[in-house]
C-alpha cells in the first residue's frame, strides 16, 4: 500500500536556509518544512503562508507545493485536508 500524503496550510515560523523552514500546522505542531528545486516554490519569509504535503507516517515533515499542485510530481494519494487555509499570523 502507497503512503497517502495530506496537504495543509503552514505559516512559516523561521526560515533555516534558501529552502528549509521551521512551519506551524493549523493545529499549532512545528514541522520542518522544505522545499524541491524543482517545485519552484518561491522564497519564503516569516510569516508566509504555504502549503505541505505531509505523510501519515510522519507529521514532523512537510514537503511545500503550490496549493494548486499544478506542476508538481506527486507518485501518492494526496487528501486535502479541508477549509483551514490559515491566513498570516
Amino acid at each position: 500500500m502507497s503512503d497517502v500524503r495530506i496537504q495543509a496550510s503552514v505559516i512559516i515560523r523561521e526560515v533555516l536556509d534558501g529552502r528549509t523552514y521551521k512551519a506551524s500546522l493549523p493545529n499549532g505542531k512545528i514541522i520542518l518544512a522544505y522545499a524541491q528545486p524543482l517545485d519552484r516554490i518561491p522564497v519564503m519569509v516569516v510569516g508566509d503562508v504555504g502549503s505541505v504535503l505531509l505523510s501519515l507516517c510522519d507529521f514532523d515533515e512537510g514537503r511545500l507545493v503550490p496549493e494548486d499542485l499544478k506542476g508538481v510530481r506527486v507518485d501518492n494519494p494526496v487528501i486535502r485536508s479541508g477549509p483551514d487555509l490559515v491566513t498570516s499570523k
